[in-house]
């Protein structure tokens, strides 16, 4: 809020976590009674970036990516990358990955 992004600052790169609830079920049907719901934590990375070239989104993608990649890698961490399809990605994203760590 009340700030303006200059060209030459991108890309902008931020990160948040948030601690999420998700039902286990998607029937919808028991409006009352008892229900399960799995907790997670979720990290998402978020960036800005010009369109210059045109390749800048994707490169920033990329960076994210790898970034999250050798993280879970040096912690020890098992995981998976998940290209998550069309029906699953907000308003502004075209493209998103999701990664499980176990």
């Amino acid at each position: 809020m009340d700030h303006a992004v200059q060209l030459q600052d991108l890309p902008v790169r931020v990160v948040c976590s948030s601690t999420c609830y998700r039902a286990e079920t998607d029937t919808g049907r028991e409006p009352w009674g008892l229900y399960r719901v799995h907790q997670f934590t979720k990290v998402e990375m978020f960036g800005v970036t010009a369109a210059e070239r045109g390749t800048e989104s994707e490169e920033l993608l990329d960076e994210f990516l790898g970034l999250q990649k050798e993280i879970f890698s040096e912690l020890g961490l098992h995981y998976r990358v998940l290209d998550m399809p069309t029906e699953e990605l907000g308003l502004p994203a075209y493209r998103k990955f999701d990664i499980e760590a176990w």
